[in-house]
């Protein structure tokens, strides 16, 4: 599925938010840094990403504070093979177009809480 998601970058806090216009059913903490929200058939319906420009500065040194800052656009591409996410974030700042690709997800690393609290 590729969309074009809303997005909100808060350069304060350095978080970015990308989010559709779904409901989330569950949001997913992945680790420290990226919580992936997801509606009730298991599509991402949206990524929160802390020290954003940290994160993605490590990624690709083009993608920085300043770049972030000046979002125009952000689009989610996401493809699912056998228990694994395969993310493709497009940017679109200052005239420049960014594909960059999210570390693998595998879905095996999560169980859900309300899954592990009934066994």
């Amino acid at each position: 599925m590729e969309n074009k998601f809303n997005f909100n970058y808060s350069i304060e806090d350095d978080i970015l938010s990308i989010y559709s216009n779904s409901s989330p059913e569950e949001s997913i903490e992945f680790s420290e840094n990226l919580v992936i929200d997801i509606d009730k058939d298991n599509g991402i319906v949206g990524l929160e990403i802390f020290d954003a420009a940290e994160f993605f500065n490590t990624l690709n040194e083009q993608i920085d504070r300043d770049f972030l800052e000046k979002l125009e656009e952000v689009h989610l591409e996401c493809k699912e093979f056998r228990n694994n996410w395969y993310i493709l974030l497009l940017f679109k700042a200052n005239g420049k177009e960014i594909r960059q690709p999210m570390p693998l997800l595998r879905k095996s690393e999560y169980k859900s809480p309300l899954i592990v609290s009934c066994a």
